[in-house]
C-alpha cells in the first residue's frame, strides 16, 4: 500500500523530550527514551561502550507472549518475543516490527506474523522482537499520529518488564509500515541503533529531503523485490532512494545496503539474517 505521495507543506517540531515525528501538515511529538547512561559491555565480543539497560525484572521469559497497552481509555494488544537467552540481569536489543496494510481486521494477524517471521533469527542472535498492529480501521493500515504515541507507551512498557539495551533499539517496517519508518528513524536518528525497511520508500512519506536532514546517518538496510512494480514501481524508487542516501552522505557498505531479492511485492524470507548481520552491531552512539 502507498501512501499519498502528493506534495505538502511540511512542519517539524521537536519537544523538549527529544522523539519528533513529521506528519502530512501536523507534527506529533513524543518521547520515551532518557539518557541516564551507565556503563557496562553491551556486545559480548569486539568492543565496549556505554550501555543504557531500562533495569526492567517483571517480564515473563522465554517464549512468545501478548501485552497491553492503553491509549485514550482503549486498550492495545502488541505481540512480543524473548529469547531463550534471555535473563534479566543482562540488557538485550530490541527490534520492532510494523507490517504491511493489508485490509480491514488483518492488523493483529499481521503483527503476530511479524513476530513470527523474525522469531528464529532473534532466538539465534539474542534480541527481543515486538510487534505491534496498526490501527487504522479500514485498510489495516498506520495511523501516524496514534500509532507512534502507542509504540512510545509499548516501549515504556517494555522498559519497565524488560532488561532493554535502550541504546540498541532496532526498527524493521514492510510496505505502509516501511515508508513510515523512514520517517519515523530519519527524524529521530539519534534515539534509535539502526532500522532496516522492506518495500518501503522516502517518496510515500518522509520526503526525498528528510536524509539530507537527519542528525545522524543511521544505518539503514534496504529490501526490495526485483519484480516490485507496486504503485509508482517500489523497485525503481528504492534504487532511486539508495542514491537519495548516498548523495546526503551515508556509504555503501558501512551505513547503507540496498538488497534486491528475486520476488515481487513482498518480504525477503531470508531478511531478518540478511538485515541483522548488517544492522545489528550499531548502537546509536556510532
Amino acid at each position: 500500500m502507498i501512501l499519498n505521495a502528493k506534495k505538502y507543506k511540511l512542519a517539524r517540531v521537536t519537544t523538549n523530550t527529544g522523539l519528533s515525528f513529521i506528519l502530512l501538515l501536523v507534527i506529533l511529538s513524543y518521547s520515551c527514551f532518557g539518557r541516564a547512561a551507565e556503563n557496562d559491555t553491551i556486545f559480548s565480543a569486539t568492543f565496549q561502550t556505554v550501555s543504557q539497560p531500562s533495569g526492567g525484572k517483571r517480564g515473563a521469559y522465554p517464549g512468545v507472549f501478548n501485552r497491553h497497552v492503553t491509549y485514550n481509555g482503549n486498550h492495545y494488544t502488541y505481540y512480543i518475543s524473548i529469547p531463550p537467552s534471555y535473563t534479566p540481569n543482562n540488557p538485550m536489543p530490541l527490534l520492532f516490527t510494523w507490517h504491511g496494510a493489508a485490509g480491514a481486521g488483518t492488523a493483529p494477524s499481521n503483527a503476530k506474523a511479524m513476530r513470527d517471521f523474525w522469531r528464529p533469527t532473534a532466538d539465534a542472535n539474542d534480541f527481543i522482537v515486538v510487534a505491534q498492529a496498526a490501527t487504522g480501521e479500514l485498510g489495516g493500515g498506520w495511523v501516524p499520529d496514534r500509532d507512534v504515541a502507542i509504540l512510545n507507551l509499548i516501549l515504556k512498557d517494555m522498559y519497565r518488564y524488560y532488561n532493554i539495551e535502550k541504546n540498541r533499539v532496532y526498527g524493521h517496517g514492510f510496505s505502509a509500515g516501511g515508508h513510515i519508518m523512514h520517517a519515523l528513524m530519519l527524524y529521530n536518528s539519534q534515539e534509535f541503533a539502526a532500522y532496516t525497511v522492506s518495500a518501503g520508500v522516502l517518496e510515500a512519506f518522509a520526503g526525498t529531503s528528510t536524509p539530507f536532514n537527519a542528525a545522524r546517518k543511521i544505518p539503514v538496510y534496504i529490501s526490495v523485490g526485483a519484480f516490485d512494480t507496486s504503485g509508482p514501481n517500489l523497485r525503481n524508487l528504492s534504487r532511486s532512494n539508495h542514491q537519495v542516501f548516498i548523495n546526503a552522505g551515508w556509504v555503501d557498505n558501512q551505513n547503507l545496503w540496498i538488497n534486491e531479492f528475486s520476488g515481487g511485492h513482498q518480504i525477503d524470507p531470508q531478511l531478518p539474517q540478511k538485515a541483522w548481520d548488517k544492522i545489528g552491531q550499531f548502537t546509536n552512539q556510532d
